[in-house]
């Protein structure tokens, strides 16, 4: 009779017991740990050696699998089973007929084959699902030449921007204007009052009296010289007294001119005085009319724009060029951007470009180069640009950052795709053409520049080719669908 070896250690441990009573803990405790760990150690072994057999096996039957690509039926499923037509640049309705002759493994038209199909890139759709889901488009002309990326910021075009600000001091009785409020050229802004204003005025309007009162002594004077009715110093000193008030006026005119008022209403106040009979212009009625001499003045927009800035309010005292308001024509903007010195040569005046920015990354703003710095920055090694950009809708704003694309190069005329139209499978970029009766065939093809929501198709594609240009995933999705999982790999 055999024992086991748990027997054995059993055993074992009862014979040191009967003759070294002493140690019997000691054996105890050494042979209860080596048999606890038995079992477990028993099952690890066996399981590796399972584990072992499934893996070699595994790779064998896998091996064998890749080696033959055959099915239960002998069919060849492989990739090079189906001749590809990816790259076949015939029309839709050839290429369906090639499809249409060559057989597959099942001895039907390969095109015809729910299983096969797949091989050579065809996909069949459900007509309903035409023009609604899947849409089929064409290969549109697209002049695109190379271009220098870059990043840059939009800015306020600097010849459409201003800070208003009063040119004499006076207080604010009345703002017409709040932020973001669009003004017209002429609009008014703000009125003020100005004591300074005041005098001006009512200095011009006396000046004027006295001219009025100059001339009419000094053409009586000269009447009166002309016939040696008086003598000549009369006559000269009403010519002098004649010439110094108009040389007063004119003075004084200036005057109101450099404090922001127009030379219009400056002639209205002086015509409205000559208006007056001779008998009311005298000393007594100018003082008068100095009296009622408005001192208020508008402050009016130079040009058409946005108020994008507001330092004013009510009761404020301003003085003389203290900034108010800031209008910009933000209808054309301006993006600033670094070229570095070796690619200076690239860029000229005139360059087309587009701009792009985060808060609308699928809209494009065209622009051209109006500005090529003429000097280098020293720490950057870089030089500035500047392209205006059209802005009507008033999308960009000043302050934003810009990815900005620019042409460096003669535009060349090519075939561009909407950049939905393109599928990705891999390192592989294809698109979908119709062939027949609701088939589409995957069409490899070789991309370039992608501009404005459209890329450039470099070769695959000719201008006006059919294809499908929304809806192309869900086709792909069909022929991946088939391809591992519900074609000929599950037959």
């Amino acid at each position: 009779m055999t024992l086991s070896y748990k027997e054995n250690m059993v055993n074992y441990c009862i014979y040191l017991r009967m003759h070294n009573p002493r140690n019997t803990i000691i054996l105890w405790g050494i042979i209860l740990f080596f048999i606890s760990f038995l079992p477990i150690t028993d099952t690890f072994a066996q399981r590796e050696d399972e584990h072992a057999c499934e893996k070699s096996c595994g790779e064998k039957d896998e091996h064998i699998r890749e080696k033959t690509n055959k099915d239960e039926n002998n069919h060849d499923h492989s990739t090079s089973a189906g001749e590809n037509f990816s790259n076949s640049t015939d029309s839709g309705y050839e290429l369906y007929e090639k499809l249409l002759k060559k057989e597959c493994e099942h001895d039907v038209s390969i095109i015809k084959c729910d299983e096969c199909r797949y091989e050579v890139g065809v996909v069949k759709v459900d007509p309903s699902l035409l023009g609604e889901i899947v849409t089929i488009g064409k290969g549109m002309p697209m002049d695109i030449g190379i271009t220098h990326e870059a990043t840059g910021e939009v800015g306020p075009n600097q010849d459409r921007f201003v800070i208003v600000s009063p040119r004499i001091s006076g207080v604010v009785k009345e703002v017409f204007v709040d932020w973001g409020d669009q003004v017209k050229e002429g609009q008014k802004l703000a009125l003020l009052d100005s004591i300074e204003l005041g005098e001006a005025r009512a200095d011009y309007l006396k000046a004027a009296a006295m001219l009025k009162l100059a001339e009419k002594n000094y053409s009586r004077e000269k009447e009166l010289y002309g016939k040696n009715i008086t003598s000549g110093k009369h006559f000269f000193d009403a010519e002098n007294a004649h010439e110094q008030s108009h040389i007063e006026l004119n003075a004084l005119m200036e005057k109101l001119l450099l404090m922001g008022q127009e030379e219009g209403s400056i002639r209205q106040m002086q015509e409205k005085l000559l208006l007056m009979d001779q008998e009311e212009v005298d000393i007594k009625h100018t003082a008068e009319a100095e009296k009622h001499v408005s001192s208020l003045f508008t402050l009016t927009a130079p040009f058409d724009g946005t108020v994008i800035d507001k330092k004013v309010a009510v009761g404020e005292l301003k003085n003389a060029f203290d900034p108010m308001l800031t209008i910009a024509d933000l209808t054309q903007l301006w993006v600033w951007f670094d070229v570095y010195e070796k690619d200076i040569p690239k860029v000229r005046m005139g360059n087309k470009a587009m701009v792009s920015v985060a808060s609308y990354p699928e809209e494009q703003f065209e622009g051209n180069v109006t500005y090529i710095g003429n000097t280098i920055d020293e720490k950057t090694r870089t030089v500035k640009v500047r392209i205006e950009v059209a802005n009507h809708h008033e999308k960009l704003k000043p302050g934003m950052f810009a990815r900005v694309l620019l042409q460096v190069d003669d535009a060349k005329s090519a075939v561009g795709l909407p950049e939905e139209a393109v599928q990705v499978d891999g390192q592989e970029r294809f698109v979908f053409v119709p062939l027949k009766d609701g088939y589409f065939i995957r069409r490899n093809v070789i991309l370039g520049t992608r501009l404005n929501g459209y890329v450039k198709v470099f070769s695959g594609l000719e201008e006006n080719d059919p294809v499908v240009v929304k809806g192309g995933f869900l086709l792909k999705s069909e022929t991946m669908k088939e391809k591992f999982g519900e074609g000929c790999g599950g037959h």
